[in-house]
């Protein structure tokens, strides 16, 4: 897939889903030494209510700050996919 093909696809993807994605922590104590797990969310209105979406439920935190990272800067990646394959 060329730079300018995925800029594509991101961009039709980006289009379907434009609220800014979070990490939420649930927390738990397990004797393990874990003290809460990571889920990435978010917010968005149906039919005049707020609904919290879940897109990834109980990762690691180095995966739901990536996914939010991604997601949240889709048009700064798009704009660098296009700009680098001129």
């Amino acid at each position: 897939m060329s730079p300018i093909e995925l800029a594509d696809l991101l961009e039709q993807l980006s289009r379907r889903h434009t609220e800014k994605w979070r990490v939420d922590k649930e927390p738990h104590s397990y004797p393990d030494g874990t003290t809460h797990f990571n889920h990435v969310r978010f917010t968005t209105k149906y039919e005049d209510e707020e609904l919290q979406v879940q897109v990834a439920s109980y990762v690691t935190p180095d995966l739901a700050e990536l996914l939010c990272l991604l997601h949240n800067n889709l048009p700064t990646i798009i704009a660098a996919l296009r700009a680098n394959s001129t």
